[in-house]
């Protein structure tokens, strides 16, 4: 019997359409679905920084369309709060991430580590919105019109 279910440290996201699905780890037969790894407080994270995934650009109101549109578990999607990812980040996590990471790396599978810069639902006026960096907890506020090559696409639920 093959085993289509490799277990992993964090759940691993797929996607079709408008719809994620998250399952306790590789799903063999949904490769071509997979989207990303959900963190301990519930937030969805893209696999790669940038683009990419149906969204045109990482600038902030790209980002907080596509995460509108998208539903896990009956649930609308958002931008993180800043709150939540800061509350939920840990060694923890990230020891669980990059685990995740080697063991999709070992199917062919290629994902960035634990790392990145996601824009939060925190507006501080019409132009500035915060971003938080995934590496080291901190935050700050960004012009919304703003892309980079080290943006993470992610999506709360």
């Amino acid at each position: 019997m093959k085993v289509n279910l490799i277990k992993t440290e964090l759940p691993l996201v797929y996607r079709k359409k408008n719809s994620f699905t998250a399952e306790e780890g590789l799903n063999l037969r949904r490769v071509n679905e997979l989207w990303g790894i959900r963190l301990l407080s519930g937030t969805v994270l893209a696999l790669t920084y940038g683009e990419g995934n149906n969204v045109a650009s990482t600038m902030w109101e790209d980002i907080r369309i596509f995460a509108r549109r998208m539903k896990l578990d009956g649930k609308s999607g958002s931008l993180p709060s800043k709150d939540i990812l800061c509350q939920y980040r840990s060694d923890e996590e990230k020891a669980k991430f990059d685990a995740t990471v080697r063991l999709l790396a070992q199917h062919g599978i290629v994902a960035d580590g634990y790392g990145g810069v996601i824009w939060c639902l925190e507006e501080y006026d019409s132009t500035m919105a915060c971003c938080f960096r995934l590496t080291d907890g901190g935050f700050a506020w960004g012009c919304k019109t703003y892309s980079d090559i080290l943006d993470r696409i992610a999506v709360a639920f």
